[in-house]
């Protein structure tokens, strides 16, 4: 009996221990608004709270709300500084125009593989942001570029899924474990040339200027 008794206390402490790490989604500070008209896709897009006051800190988006999945991803820390992280639920597709504009709190975030659509200047002037996780390759960056500080929208073009950082303020973002250079590039000159890498080699094709020829030049690796 006293066995039993002693598993079961140190069961519920575990489980204690486990909901005081959990993150809970942070209700208090959100506003959740069904998607209707030309945003209607069966689920709900999520606002800041109107008490600004209350957005300090970490905030998770629930994956749902009142049964249905959250989708879109509106100004939750638009010119905040006082957010410190943000999680993204895997529901999300769309983070809208200066969702995270100047959040100077933000030193990291992770863009759910879910997500197909970052507007422009979502991530503008997070001057702090150091690295971005993009779990899937499959994004476009609506509304022209610049949804990003830098080069991150070219970069993530050309190298997919992975994890990018730079130092904080800079402009020159590095895919980690290695940088693709596949897809189109324009050179200094206008010149558009593509880059195919495959194993040691690497092929580039492209126009020359002034109709100087094709360009068609294989390297390898030594």
């Amino acid at each position: 009996m006293k066995k039993k008794t002693l598993i079961s206390f140190v069961l519920l402490a575990i489980i204690g221990a486990s909901a005081v790490f959990a993150q809970a989604p942070t209700l208090d500070k959100l506003h959740f608004q069904e998607n209707r008209g030309n945003d209607a896709d069966g689920g709900y897009q999520v606002h800041p709270a109107d008490d600004k006051t209350k957005r300090t800190g970490d905030i998770v988006i629930p994956d749902t709300y009142n049964g249905k999945p959250v989708t879109r991803v509106y100004g939750i820390a638009t010119q905040n500084p006082n957010i410190t992280s943000v999680i993204i639920p895997n529901s999300a597709t769309l983070i809208g125009t200066n969702a995270f504009l100047q959040a100077t709190g933000l030193t990291s975030i992770i863009i759910p593989a879910s997500v197909t659509t970052i507007n422009r200047g979502a991530f503008r002037s997070c001057t702090n942001l150091t690295s971005v996780t993009f779990q899937g390759s499959n994004i476009t960056f609506d509304r022209g570029s610049m949804s990003f500080d830098g080069d991150l929208d070219a970069k993530f073009q050309a190298g997919g899924a992975g994890t990018y950082t730079r130092s904080a303020g800079g402009t020159v973002w590095t895919k980690v474990g290695g940088f693709s250079l596949n897809g189109e590039w324009t050179r200094s000159d206008g010149m558009k040339i593509t880059i195919t890498e495959n194993g040691q080699n690497i092929t580039i094709t492209g126009n020359k200027p002034n109709n100087g020829g094709r360009l068609n030049d294989t390297y390898t690796k030594r």
